[in-house]
Parts: structure tokens; C-alpha cells; sequence
């Protein structure tokens, strides 16, 4: 028989959800002049003159989140106590913008490399290049595995302000591309597996639990996320060869932007991947920032390489995958425990860990 959860909790789960739905974070962090910065940067700007939409919703979210009654003796109270912590770092450091926000919200996450983490990550071969499609294509073959897989209630659009390709937001049931990127026909499967048969189906298992905590993320449960979505190309033989060479890169340019600013982290950089590269990985690291010449570092990009060692080995020593899919958690979370006591239940697999087997 199904523990029942206090209602204060289910109060205070619907009330940080909502928080998550009314603001779209991602927006708030990436720049609005990317292509002004850039050219500003190269003509010999000490770092780029980085614009940002102005987090104007900070306070208010910040007190709604102060609010919160949780039930911290419940298991999940904590749970839902820590992601609420997750979550008001990440609004101070999009209100503040300094380094000191954004070092405590990579801490608190656990973000930040310990010394020698990832050394595992040995350079790999040079990709193959395989043709390039359009923005479009891609947007389609998403759009299309969303329907296949019953999640056709999902909203696809374009966001020209992401500093990614594509992006998943749960909260929202939403998955929006970047029209300015490149893809390439080997992406297709790829982008399916991690965006589709992992970002949106945690979410949409974790939308179907008692809880809408487990659809928008518990704390420290990113790099279990990444980590899996990377397994997960992998296992469709879909894997860029390039990713372990890049992801070694990630974790340099992370430690090194804890103490470099911007110029100085592009040089160290350059002649390893070239200017144009150098600037990209410096803007995934530096964005959010308001000082990006000072040393800060945005450190949400080391979770990849990191995570993919860890759900790999996870798996290896008889880690249940099904435990993954009941929602967004962690490898390190008790989910066997909370799936007893009836507080959550099963989710639906996605076949291509069977069929890719």
C-alpha cells in the first residue's frame, strides 16, 4: 500500500514547479548580442561586451521560493528542500551576475571538477564528417520522433537566443532549436536518443509522478541527465568520435575560467581548437557573467564528460536502468526505496535501449 505524502509537500512541489514554468532561465543567461560581442572581441575588446535580458522576476521568485513550506523530515521533503536551493542559486546568480553567485551555484550542484576528475577522457579520433542538413531537418526528424513516441503534445520551436542547438524544457513540454546551427545527417540519431529519448521522456515520466519535482529535475541530478542522454547516443552507435577530445576540453576550459578572464582563457585555448572555437567554448563558460574579463566561471558544461563516466560506471557495476526513467534523478539517489514505499512508479523505457542492445 502506497505511502500517502504530506499535503504541505504536494503544496510545495506545485508551487516550485510554477516557479519554473513562469520563467524561462535559459533566456536570461545567454547573451542577446553574441554576434556583437564576438566581433567586438576579436577587434581587441579585453573580453566580450556580453548583453543580457534583465532578470526583472528575481525578487518575486526569489520570495515565492523563500515561502515554501517543505516537510524536510519526509525523504522527498528533502529532496524537494534542495532542488528549491538549486533553483534560488541559479536566480541569484542570473540577478547578480558576479562570480561569487555563480561559483556557489556550480558548488551547490555539483558542477565544479574535483582535481584530475575526468582524466579519462583521453583524446579520440577525428570525427567523420558526414553531410550537412539544415536547421529545418532537424526540427522535423524531433517533431516527428516526438509523435512516434506519444509525446506529440509537446510544442516544438525555433529560439535564436540559445547557446546551444537544441534544448529540452521539461517544465514547459517544450523543445526548442537554435535556427543558426549546423547539424549533420549523423546528428539525427544522435539528437533523438539525448533529446528525445532522454531529456523529454524523463520529463514526461517524471510529469506522471505525484510530484512535478521529478519532471523539472532533483538536485544534483544533471550530470545523471547528461550523462545519460551521452550513454544513450553511444548505445545507438551515434556517438561523435570527437566527444572525449571536446569534453577534456570542457573540463580545461572550467578550471581554467575559475581563474582566467576571458582573453586569457581564449589564448590558452586557441591554439588547441583554433580562434573560432576558442570563443565558443569561452562563451559557454563565461555566459551569465556580467565581468567576463574577471575570472568566473559558469560551470554547467563540465556535467557531460563527467556524467557520462559515471552513468557508464553506474550501469557497469548493475545500476537499474529503469530506475533512471521514473524522472529526473540521479544515479545516486534512493529511487528502489521511494518505488517500495509507493511514492513513485515505473516509467515507460524507451525502446532503443532494447533495440540498440
Amino acid at each position: 500500500m502506497a505511502l500517502p505524502l504530506p499535503a504541505e509537500l504536494l503544496d510545495a512541489d506545485r508551487r516550485l514547479h510554477a516557479v519554473h514554468e513562469a520563467i524561462r532561465f535559459s533566456q536570461h543567461l545567454n547573451p542577446t548580442n553574441i554576434h556583437e560581442a564576438r566581433t567586438a572581441f576579436l577587434a581587441g575588446a579585453e573580453a566580450p561586451p556580453f548583453s543580457y535580458a534583465p532578470a526583472t522576476w528575481a525578487t518575486e521568485a526569489r520570495q515565492e521560493i523563500d515561502r515554501l513550506v517543505v516537510p524536510r523530515a519526509h525523504p522527498l521533503g528533502f529532496e524537494l528542500a534542495a532542488a528549491a536551493a538549486e533553483t534560488r542559486a541559479l536566480i541569484d546568480a542570473l540577478d547578480r551576475r558576479d562570480a561569487a553567485s555563480f561559483e556557489a551555484l556550480g558548488a551547490l550542484c555539483d558542477w565544479l571538477p574535483e582535481p584530475g576528475e575526468g582524466a579519462e577522457l583521453l583524446p579520440s579520433p577525428t570525427p567523420l564528417v558526414s553531410a550537412e542538413i539544415g536547421p529545418e531537418r532537424m526540427f522535423t526528424t524531433l517533431r516527428e520522433a516526438l509523435r512516434q513516441r506519444g509525446l506529440a503534445s509537446w510544442e516544438m520551436s525555433w529560439d535564436p537566443v540559445l547557446a546551444s542547438r537544441v534544448l529540452v524544457d521539461s517544465a514547459r513540454r517544450s523543445v526548442r532549436v537554435n535556427p543558426a546551427a549546423r547539424f549533420r545527417e549523423t546528428d539525427r540519431a544522435a539528437l533523438v536518443a539525448h533529446e528525445i529519448d532522454v531529456h523529454a521522456r524523463r520529463g514526461a515520466n517524471g510529469e506522471a509522478q505525484s510530484l512535478r519535482l521529478f519532471a523539472t529535475g532533483l538536485a544534483r541530478s544533471l550530470l545523471t541527465e547528461e550523462g545519460l542522454a551521452i550513454v544513450a547516443e553511444e548505445r545507438v552507435r551515434a556517438l561523435s568520435p570527437g566527444f572525449l577530445t571536446r569534453q577534456a576540453l570542457m573540463l580545461r576550459a572550467v578550471r581554467g575560467a575559475r581563474v582566467l578572464g576571458f582573453r586569457e582563457l581564449w589564448e590558452d585555448l586557441r591554439p588547441l581548437v583554433g580562434a573560432s572555437a576558442a570563443f565558443q567554448i569561452g562563451l559557454r563558460v563565461k555566459r551569465g557573467l556580467a565581468q567576463p574579463e574577471l575570472p568566473g566561471v559558469y560551470a554547467k558544461d563540465s556535467v557531460y564528460g563527467r556524467g557520462y563516466l559515471r552513468v557508464r560506471a553506474w550501469l557497469a557495476e548493475g545500476g537499474a536502468l529503469g530506475h533512471l526513467y521514473v524522472g529526473k534523478v540521479g544515479t545516486h539517489h534512493p529511487v528502489g526505496d521511494w518505488l517500495r514505499a509507493g511514492w513513485v512508479t515505473a516509467g515507460q523505457v524507451p525502446h532503443m535501449w532494447v533495440a540498440a542492445a
